[in-house]
């Protein structure tokens, strides 16, 4: 009877051993991503993100073999937080920002990707380009810009000194669950069935440039609340060790 009752013991301890060290994995995960987001807070064009959760049965993760079933915490996914940044009028004629749905078009090396960081500049042939120097898309192809009173429409039309030079190339998607962040303020589209859309009531504002949407307060409230709850789980953890060398003093006895 003491065996036994010992046995199913050592079940519950290891099954809250498994549920307490996924909840803190979770937990460290989501600290991760709110480091991110802080360290972002002044960069153009960059969009918060969120660790999303699941609830995961121990037999979909582990062979428990005779232990009792219990819940794990998952990753299961990412999101992405497209709200609009601040506008920021830096004055500069080669910063472009949006209003409305829609991103920039960069061509890269790793194909086209996708950015509300409008702050551009020219190469050496006058081609409108990244800070990074990929090339800004325009919709006939490159803007070459060989002048300098430079004018961009709202439309994102471009002209140097009244001479056309082309037009700022935006899209928009219908959803954007299958854009994913690759570094820089840029994204990649995971999904090629999710085909680029013209915009709809999008306007490009010259001499701007949209900030980061991090909210800098929420963040810190959050930090504060992920490590409390990282700290209770490891606190969890420790019962659990403790518990289990008793339960192995009790055998041995």
């Amino acid at each position: 009877m003491a065996r036994h009752l010992l046995h199913i013991c050592e079940e519950i301890a290891m099954s809250g051993i498994y549920t307490v060290v996924s909840g803190a994995v979770a937990e460290e995960k989501r600290l991760g991503f709110i480091s991110n987001n802080l360290a972002n807070a002044l960069t153009t064009g960059y969009k918060a993100s969120r660790p999303v959760f699941e609830a995961v049965l121990s037999s979909s993760v582990i062979d428990t073999g005779d232990q009792a079933e219990s819940t794990f915490v998952g990753t299961y996914d990412s999101y992405i937080n497209f709200s609009d940044g601040s506008l920021i009028d830096s004055g500069n004629k080669l910063d472009l920002a949006f209003q409305g749905d829609g991103f920039f078009v960069i061509h890269t090396a790793q194909g086209d990707r996708y950015t509300r960081n409008g702050q551009f500049t020219l190469d050496a042939n006058g081609k409108l380009i990244t800070q990074d120097g990929n090339t800004v898309a325009g919709e006939g192809g490159d803007i070459i810009i060989n002048g300098k009173q430079i004018t961009v429409e709202t439309d994102g039309s471009v002209s140097a000194d009244k001479v056309p030079a082309g037009k700022v190339k935006t899209v928009r998607f219908a959803t954007k669950e299958y854009l994913r962040p690759v570094g820089n303020s840029l994204f990649e589209n995971v999904n090629p069935a999710d085909r680029e859309l013209p915009t709809v009531n999008c306007t490009v504002k010259q001499g701007f440039h949209e900030a980061s949407n991090v909210e800098v307060v929420k963040e810190m409230i959050d930090m504060i609340a992920c490590t409390r709850a990282y700290e209770a789980y490891s606190k969890m953890q420790q019962a659990f060790g403790d518990m289990d060398s008793k339960l192995q003093e009790v055998a041995r006895v």
